[in-house]
């Protein structure tokens, strides 16, 4: 008799197996673990700019470690139709919440289109997936400096952007 859950089908008086979804629990465990890291990178750092390179690196370093857990949160995920969307755009909207405070940093951080952090978010993430899919985990981290510029220089500017992502 398999595993798993099973609840009482009330018409017959017998049970029904539950199938269980092992993308969505899957992709939570992924999910968390990529949490932990970037929150644990994040904490003890200076100013947001500081925080936020601290952020990516760790998120590319994560995905290098195990672009199994990585694949699952990008190129999978799109490609189980409207529930895994929808689990990835959570993912992009976590990312975008970790980039919004930069918005006290900008000059013009209100004039700032709205999507700016979710583009970025996106950016990055596309960035990851595309070397997953293409077998090039190993390479993400050496792609921090640019990814940190990229993500910070609506906020900061062009070469405060660049310092950063340099040190």
């Amino acid at each position: 008799m398999p595993c798993g859950p099973r609840r009482l089908d009330a018409r017959q008086g017998t049970d029904i197996e539950q199938p269980t979804d092992d993308f969505a629990t899957a992709f939570e465990g992924a999910f968390a673990r990529l949490q932990v890291r970037v929150e644990e990178a994040m904490a003890g750092e200076g100013e947001w700019p500081v925080r936020i390179a601290a952020a990516i690196r760790a998120g590319l370093d994560f995905a290098a470690a195990d672009p199994a857990a990585a694949n699952l949160l990008s190129n999978e995920a799109l490609s189980r139709g409207a529930a895994g969307i929808a689990r990835y755009q959570r993912l992009i909207g976590y990312l975008a919440g970790l980039i919004a405070p930069g918005r006290e940093c900008a000059a013009g951080g209100a004039r700032l289109p709205e999507i700016t952090e979710r583009a970025l978010a996106g950016g990055v993430a596309m960035l990851v997936a595309k070397r997953l899919d293409q077998g090039r985990a190993a390479e993400l981290p050496s792609l921090a400096p640019e990814a940190i510029e990229f993500v910070l220089t609506p906020y900061v500017g062009n070469a405060e952007a660049r310092r950063i992502a340099a040190a």
